[in-house]
């Protein structure tokens, strides 16, 4: 049976069909509560991240932080383990407020340290954004341990790995000067959950002051050894996270027992994230251009079908129908887009709902071909 005799005797169930189809592919997998994929290491302290995961917890109320950190000076110290090389930049550890971009987000590009903080000076911002960009090349090599610190005040910030000092940034501090609320400590993901990062975390410390290049090597052999003792002697430590419990939803600050990061098993993020602006977070990269292909091409056949199924009797209005079959796609992307913001596997973003309108005018377009020549 031809297509043009299926649409003439069937379009009210091949539009019903389409939009069930397009619903069902823009929601799955329907899981509002999935499992938060990350697990303690079976034979060494540490947490390993393999999928969609995050732990986070309060490291200081705002009030305190202000206080340790006045002077802006920091020293952040973090063994981990990378399982593999990934372009889409996932954080490792991010230290976030609130506010976007967040404070700080250590994360990896390929097999290099990138390091993203709120840039509070515009001759500090990349390309006019509100963030600046700092970083180490090859610090992440597959299944490989490495151990690294950051260390930053007024004066800018030093970057070390295994103990050893390789790249210094004068005049770019780590941390802005206002923080906007409570700062909250998130490892293995940025603050929407869009961004995962996949290895080994096995240790996790920071200071409020920033470390001489002997102190940052005394670390590295202190984490090596395991020696935990030695390391919570330091003056300034206000954080460390060794990781030893092996079980269990908590981690424990051994520098501070009250406050402790959580494992929960059902992954939730910190911040719930809806209709993310067309700019935020892009990536001129294949996986873009490719969600945009799939973005426009889902909606070619709703605009077709639905066009289809608004003309199949002469005497409409053609302008008036292609308007209303526009804002039929746009609706329907609208609300998909919405239910995904409660989806943690799924993420909200307003360039889906503007691709999904073209594709629906691109069917249109299709069918007024079609039509013509049918």
């Amino acid at each position: 049976m031809k297509l043009n005799n299926l649409i003439q005797k069937f379009p009210g169930t091949i539009s019903l069909t389409v939009l069930l189809t397009i619903l069902v592919a823009g929601l799955w997998p329907f899981n509002f509560l999935p499992k938060n994929k990350v697990e303690w290491l079976p034979d060494r302290d540490g947490v390993r991240f393999h999928g969609q995961s995050i732990i986070s917890g309060s490291v200081l109320d705002q009030k305190r932080w202000q206080t340790m950190f006045q002077g802006r000076a920091i020293t952040i110290e973090i063994r981990v383990r990378p399982e593999m090389e990934t372009t889409s930049a996932p954080g490792i550890v991010t230290l976030f407020d609130g506010r976007t971009p967040e404070i700080f987000a250590v994360r990896q590009w390929r097999s290099h340290l990138v390091i993203w903080s709120r840039a509070d000076e515009p001759a500090d911002r990349k390309r006019s954004t509100p963030y600046q960009e700092i970083g180490l090349r090859d610090a992440f090599l597959k299944d490989q341990d490495v151990f690294l610190a950051i260390a930053s005040d007024r004066s800018g910030s030093a970057l070390y790995m295994n103990g050893n000092l390789v790249r210094s940034y004068p005049r770019r501090s780590l941390l802005a000067v206002d923080i906007a609320g409570e700062p909250r400590l998130i490892l293995g993901n940025l603050p929407g959950g869009e961004s995962q990062w996949t290895g080994d975390i096995m240790g996790l410390a920071i200071y409020n002051r920033v470390l001489k290049p002997d102190e940052v090597f005394r670390d590295f052999q202190f984490w090596v050894q395991n020696d935990t003792f030695s390391i919570k002697q330091q003056i300034g430590l206000v954080a460390l996270y060794p990781f030893y419990e092996r079980k269990g939803e908590m981690i424990r600050n051994v520098a501070n027992p009250d406050e402790a990061l959580t494992m929960p098993e059902t992954f939730s993020p910190v911040q719930r994230k809806i209709l993310l602006t067309p700019w935020h977070g892009i990536r001129w990269n294949l996986p873009l251009f490719q969600d945009v292909s799939v973005n426009i091409l889902g909606f070619i056949p709703a605009g077709f079908f639905f066009a289809a199924y608004l003309f199949r009797k002469p005497g409409r209005k053609r302008l008036n129908g292609y308007v209303t079959i526009t804002l039929l796609g746009m609706g329907l992307s609208l609300l998909i887009e919405l239910i995904q913001a409660w989806l943690p596997t799924r993420d909200s973003s307003l360039a889906d709902v503007v691709c999904n309108t073209a594709g629906t005018v691109l069917g249109i377009a299709g069918y007024r071909v079609w039509n013509r020549k049918g």
